[in-house]
């Protein structure tokens, strides 16, 4: 797989988490949604007349969403990552859009090889980049690094 699309559908994956969290339907219910309302959809950025489809990989896609539901069933996700941090903020507090990108990262990180760690990080923070602040992005890393460290993923 192309590493644009592979990057566009992990940015489908964070905007399918930030959605699901807001909503009381089944994941099933919510991925079935995504796929169909936002596979392709257009859209233009503010000021500007061109628009852009919105393209990820239906195949990885359902993979991701297939994992992060089970992610959710096995896992107090909220206890795992107030366990990591080491300051004042609990998960329950955060932002949506952070708690999507830390999810995201922590369920995916389940299904990646050893030797693919550091692309899927940095695809990720690079997302990131776009969606939140340096600083919020230094806490996710710093969360997503001790989470690989105590699971001994590396």
């Amino acid at each position: 797989m192309q590493n644009k699309i592979k990057t566009e559908t992990r940015l489908a994956f964070i905007q399918f988490i930030f959605s699901s969290l807001f909503s009381n339907s089944s994941i099933d219910e919510n991925i079935n949604d995504f796929e169909n309302y936002f596979y392709k959809l257009s859209v233009s950025s503010i000021g500007q007349n061109n628009q852009t489809s919105i393209n990820f990989n239906k195949n990885y896609f359902k993979k991701l969403t297939s994992n992060y539901n089970e992610f959710i069933k096995k896992n107090d996700f909220a206890h795992i990552i107030n366990n990591l941090i080491k300051f004042n903020r609990k998960f329950e507090k955060w932002d949506i859009i952070n708690k999507a990108i830390i999810l995201s990262i922590l369920s995916e990180l389940e299904i990646t090889k050893k030797e693919k760690i550091k692309i899927l990080l940095n695809d990720y923070f690079n997302i990131s980049k776009m969606l939140i602040p340096k600083k919020e992005l230094g806490m996710i890393n710093a969360i997503a690094d001790q989470y690989i460290n105590e699971k001994n993923i590396i």
